[in-house]
């Protein structure tokens, strides 16, 4: 899908505000001036109007729906008026000609009294549409920021890590029943291989921490309460050890999911997770995990019912394995709400850093890298990107000494087992790397005080190692699901005394 970008920058003036086109098709400079546009209680008002209208009538214009179009026309004509509404014409016009869509991006980091303000419902009386309900106009709140991420680069699955907090001391949210609702509507994007789902073990920071250790993700699906506050900005509540409330800020979720580069994105389904402080237009949880380096987040700015989760949370995952830029697939999940609820497909925020939207290229399995019974499957850490100095994603891998501690199993994909080749570290060959020959196909290598993992389906597999034309005897293993056979391999012997080649090296299983 091909894009054009118009992007529209909100600052303050003497009057009030002004939006200036700073980037688009049909060039740039074109502003227009405009009041303020809704009190506080307006908007309070608004939205207990529209939360009536989170279920479909027989009514064609139920009030909910009349109430989100003219209040969406006003934000429009604010916007859009004069040369800016003639910029945005021309601009679609020159996007049509040369069969591209027109992606519409707001910057409101200059007046983040405005960034409360349901942006999504921005609606064209002339064309009798809403901007954000259509794959060739999808917005998104912008950030320009410098370092913009690159997309990943692999095969699939994209692997999506679920947290589902739900703490004794706050009210009760059924995450239980909804997820359930939202795994069984995923059902065939999981049995297609498209889309893996691993639920967090205990929805703590910690464990947060060692999973990302373990396993590569690329989407982070948060399920729980947020709240947002003056004090303390906006936060997501995890579940500590005694079952009670954690209260984790942006800042703290940002420090542990910096490093880890196949991380593209983070879907929050929490109250207020779009919330902003109007002084500070970083205060939010969205906002600053985009600044700490998530190059896009979908945070609720409503109350998001069970009902639109449910339709949501399908569509965005296959549209993201499908190829479609993060901006076209929220709109493709927000159409899929809008089947069941006439104005709830507004209330998801698209925050975005990424410069073109692109997340992810994720290509289907070659035919090398299927996962037939009894063949090795792709690694997890066979991605790679291009982040900060241009470099790849070096494998994941544990360094350690010549008896490391034994490490936690590795967060498997549902119905997955995995092979772990371990090396100790010897002397010689220090600097070169065994091969891992499983089922006779070279898996990888490793080096001195490293180790590799290799997640496959269930069954029985011979593996080896090699270095050269010397290799060790096959052991032949079986795996269960959930399950992790443990190897270490290292020289003999026979090797320090180059006596024997036959038995030069020897894996044994932990």
């Amino acid at each position: 899908m091909k894009y054009e970008d118009l992007d529209l920058l909100l600052s303050r003036a003497e009057n009030g505000f002004t939006a200036r086109v700073v980037h688009s098709p049909a060039g740039d400079g074109q502003c227009t001036e405009f009041g303020p546009l809704f009190s506080d209680l307006e908007v309070e008002n608004f939205e207990l109007r529209i939360a009536r209208g989170k279920t479909r009538t027989r009514r064609v214009e139920a009030g909910p729906v009349a109430d989100a179009k003219r209040f969406g026309a006003v934000l429009f004509d604010s916007v859009f008026a004069g040369d800016t509404r003639e910029c945005l014409r021309r601009s679609q016009d020159y996007a049509r000609e040369r069969q591209a869509m027109l992606r519409i991006r707001l910057r409101l980091a200059d007046c983040p009294e405005l960034a409360n303000l349901p942006w999504e419902f921005l609606y064209d009386a002339r064309e009798d549409s809403f901007l954000a309900l259509s794959v060739a106009t999808p917005l998104v709140r912008y950030s320009q920021l410098p370092d913009p991420p690159r997309a990943v680069t692999g095969s699939l699955p994209l692997r999506v890590l679920v947290i589902r907090s739900e703490p004794t001391d706050l009210p009760e949210l059924q995450l239980e029943d909804e997820w359930a609702q939202v795994n069984a509507a995923v059902r065939g994007l999981s049995q297609s291989g498209a889309v893996t789902f691993t639920p967090l073990a205990k929805p703590t920071l910690g464990e947060l921490r060692l999973a990302l250790m373990q396993g590569r993700f690329h989407v982070l699906h948060f399920m729980g309460h947020g709240s947002f506050t003056e004090e303390t900005g906006g936060v997501l509540y995890f579940t500590g050890a005694d079952g009670r409330a954690v209260a984790v800020t942006a800042a703290d979720l940002g420090v542990i999911l910096r490093d880890h580069t196949s991380m593209r994105m983070a879907v929050l389904n929490a109250c207020e997770g779009a919330r902003t402080d109007p002084g500070d237009p970083f205060a939010g949880v969205a906002e600053t995990l985009v600044r700490r380096g998530v190059p896009a987040v979908v945070a609720m700015q409503f109350e998001f019912t069970d009902q639109a989760a449910v339709e949501f949370a399908p569509a965005l995952y296959g549209a993201l394995a499908a190829g479609l830029p993060v901006d076209a697939a929220v709109t493709e999940a927000r159409k899929a709400v809008y089947t069941v609820s006439p104005v709830e497909w507004a209330t998801p925020v698209l925050h975005l850093r990424a410069q073109d939207a692109t997340l992810f290229s994720l290509s289907a399995p070659t035919a090398s890298s299927t996962v037939p019974p009894g063949q090795l499957p792709p690694r997890h850490d066979r991605e790679s990107r291009e982040p900060h100095g241009g470099q790849g994603t070096a494998p994941r891998r544990e360094q350690s000494g010549s008896a490391p501690p034994k490490s936690p199993p590795p967060i498997l994909p549902p119905g997955m087992a995995a092979i772990s080749i371990r090396r100790s570290t010897e002397w010689l060959g220090r600097a070169r790397g065994y091969s891992v020959i499983i089922n006779g196909k070279l898996a990888g290598k490793v080096r001195s005080g490293q180790r590799e993992i290799y997640p496959l389906p269930p069954g029985t597999y011979r593996v080896m190692i090699k270095m050269d034309w010397y290799s060790s005897p096959e052991y032949s293993v079986t795996v269960a699901p959930g399950e992790c056979a443990t190897f270490v391999c290292s020289h003999t012997e026979a090797m320090k005394s180059m006596t024997n080649p036959s038995s030069y090296y020897e894996l044994v299983r932990e």
